[in-house]
């Protein structure tokens, strides 16, 4: 039962993640919480029958937020986490069944990752439909965070340049940068400097900003630095998916699912460490433990 209640978790977080703007860390908080309690799970559940009706029951939690979308989109979905959410836990349920010990890793890493692909396929089937004229698949306020993020590590490569400011203040760090080691710059006396750099400075927004010709997105000197480069790759993906027609989205969709996948192999060896934390925590209080059996088999011989 509390499986079902952090899938439902991670569903709302989900859904009040593209409608309200919850941060990603919330998101990524409700997800580890279940994919901890669905690798409990494969331990703990004993009856099939119990398991199928569990399994639905997650599903539907996850999906059913979003039960204002296209019919056809919801079942979809719904099916498609029903699918590998039962294909998760019953391999890991026959792995555990096959092994003289109990192969925890192995038997973790079984169920998360079929888990993950589940997850990830469920919140691209419901986003994409929602994108509208949107190539990117990615909100604005959404890439917004990500970069955030990204900027604090460039700032740790790159600290002559402002990322966290605004487009202007961007465009001017670029420019002293690229004027600090010209030996011509250096000669000019402060007036001649200052003019040197906002001519430079103007040159590197006009550039920049030519491939955002096509994006929806307006970009000022003001602007957030982040909305100038999320303005940029949607100019530029609209110019793709203008010629490449429906199977721009199609690759795009690719793209972005193999990329997130590749950052879930990381979440899921994490995921294995967190999840053995607190199936050591019930052994050592009893809640579970181990032990042996016998059992007797016909095999083949000759």
């Amino acid at each position: 039962m509390f499986a079902v209640l952090a899938a439902a978790a991670f569903g709302w977080t989900y859904y009040a993640y593209l409608t309200k703007g919850f941060p990603v860390w919330t998101l990524l908080v409700s997800l580890a919480a279940f994919s901890t309690l669905s690798v409990l799970e494969v331990f703990l559940a004993e009856r099939t029958g119990r398991a199928w009706a569990v399994l639905f029951l997650e599903s539907l939690g996850i999906v059913g937020f979003f039960w204002r979308v296209d019919p056809r989109v919801f079942f979809v979905t719904l099916l498609v986490v029903l699918v590998f959410l039962a294909w998760g836990y019953f391999s890991a349920r026959r792995r555990l069944a096959n092994s003289i010990e109990i192969p925890f890793f192995g038997t973790a890493s079984e169920d998360l990752g079929k888990l993950t692909t589940g997850l990830l396929l469920f919140m691209i089937l419901i986003y994409a439909p929602q994108a509208g004229n949107n190539p990117l698949l990615v909100s604005q306020k959404g890439f917004g965070s990500f970069f955030d993020w990204a900027s604090n590590v460039a700032n740790g490569f790159y600290p002559e340049l402002s990322f966290n400011g605004t487009f202007g203040n961007f465009s001017e760090s670029v420019a002293r940068m690229e004027l600090a080691n010209n030996p011509n710059f250096q000669n000019l006396n402060p007036d001649q400097k200052t003019a040197a750099i906002e001519a430079q400075t103007s040159q590197f927004e006009k550039n920049f900003l030519q491939n955002a010709a096509t994006s929806t997105t307006a970009v000022a000197s003001s602007s957030p630095t982040s909305d100038a480069f999320y303005s940029v790759l949607q100019g530029m993906a609209n110019a793709w998916a203008s010629e490449a027609g429906g199977w721009f989205l199609v690759g795009w969709i690719a793209v972005i699912f193999i990329a997130l996948r590749s950052v879930g192999v990381i979440f899921v060896w994490i995921e294995e460490f967190v999840a053995l934390v607190f199936y050591e925590l019930l052994l050592a209080t009893g809640f579970i433990r181990i032990h042996e059996e016998e059992h007797v088999r016909e095999v083949i011989g000759f």
